[in-house]
């Protein structure tokens, strides 16, 4: 009778073990689970945040590059106002060569008059309408050197623009730059800095 018990006894202990055994082995299965699943929600919220940044570094590019696009259509409105001052320089100053052609045609024409001296009030009346001539040639010069200096104050007002623009154009990829290098400091890779 005590071998019955005895063997009762070691019965029951070996079921105990298997019991306590089968709930550890439920208990670490669990903890797996939970384990998984916490690792697996604290990928996806990296992965969403790193997708965020992404979005945040393209709207960022976007809108500098809007920017910069803009600026460089100022820049080639004023070149293109420089083009139109150029030519126009170039008309009035042909406008004064024709002017000083007239006026060395006139002093050629009083210098005739003047050797020549068929009478004194002949030459005197001639070098008086070449003198008249001479005189707007001289006016239409001044005229000239008004416009062109006019057009080269216009140039320079277009100089100071593309100036202007080049300066936000740097702040805009200074700008850029600084949005790039905002987002380097996430340590996703092991070799970034």
């Amino acid at each position: 009778m005590e071998e019955k018990e005895s063997l009762i006894e070691v019965t029951q202990i070996v079921q105990d073990s298997l019991h306590e055994f089968h709930c550890a082995m439920k208990l670490r299965e669990n903890l797996n689970v939970k384990s998984n699943t916490l690792m697996i929600r604290f990928s996806m919220v990296a992965l969403l945040l790193l997708v965020m940044a992404m979005f945040y570094l393209i709207s960022a590019l976007t809108s500098n590059m809007n920017d910069i696009t803009q600026r460089m259509n100022q820049m080639a409105v004023y070149m293109e106002n420089m083009d139109k001052n150029f030519g126009l320089v170039v008309k009035h100053t042909e406008i004064m060569k024709s002017s000083v052609e007239g006026m060395n045609q006139q002093v050629r024409v009083m210098n005739q008059h003047i050797g020549v001296m068929p009478t004194l009030n002949v030459a005197v009346s001639n070098m008086s309408q070449d003198m008249r001539t001479v005189s707007q040639d001289v006016k239409n010069m001044n005229q000239q050197m008004a416009l062109i200096e006019n057009r080269i104050g216009m140039m320079g007002a277009d100089v100071t623009n593309m100036s202007d623009q080049f300066t936000a154009l740097n702040n805009s990829i200074g700008s850029l730059g600084n949005n790039v290098k905002q987002m380097t400091p996430i340590k996703i890779f092991p070799f970034s800095k």
